[in-house]
C-alpha cells in the first residue's frame, strides 16, 4: 500500500509540475508574440518601432531563461539571432529586414507554442 501511494503523489506531483511548465511556457511565448506583433504594426505605419522593440528585448530578456530550460537550445538559438538582429535592422533603417526576421522570429514561436499544447493530437503523436 505504501508504494502505491508514493506512486501515486510522484504522478502527482509530475503532473503538477508538468502543468505549471505549461503554463509558464504558454504565457511567456504569448507576451513575445504580442510583443512581435505590436512591432510589426509600428513597422508598418511607420512609427514607433524604437519603443515595441524595446518592449520585445524586455520580454526576451525577461523570458530568456525560463525558456532555455524548456525548450531544445537549438529552437532557442534560432529566435534569439532573430530577435537580436532587429535592433541592428532598425538602426541601419532596413524596414524590410527587420519586418522579415520579426516575422521569422514569430513564426518561430507561434510554432513551437502550437507544438507544446496539451492537446490529444500533441499527446499521441508518433512521428
Amino acid at each position: 500500500m505504501k508504494r502505491f501511494a508514493t506512486a501515486l503523489v510522484l504522478l502527482l506531483l509530475t503532473l503538477t509540475l508538468s502543468i505549471g511548465a505549461q503554463l509558464i511556457f504558454s504565457k511567456k511565448t504569448d507576451e513575445l508574440i504580442t510583443g512581435l506583433e505590436a512591432l510589426l504594426c509600428a513597422v508598418d505605419a511607420g512609427e514607433g518601432e524604437k519603443r515595441a522593440l524595446e518592449n520585445v528585448e524586455k520580454a526576451w530578456h525577461g523570458s530568456k531563461k525560463i525558456l532555455h530550460i524548456l525548450l531544445v537550445h537549438r529552437s532557442m538559438d534560432e529566435i534569439e539571432i532573430n530577435i537580436n538582429s532587429l535592433g541592428e535592422y532598425l538602426g541601419a533603417g532596413d524596414r524590410e529586414s527587420l519586418r522579415q526576421a520579426c516575422t521569422e522570429a514569430l513564426m518561430q514561436l507561434e510554432n513551437l507554442r502550437d507544438a507544446g499544447r496539451i492537446t490529444i493530437e500533441n499527446i499521441l503523436k508518433i512521428a
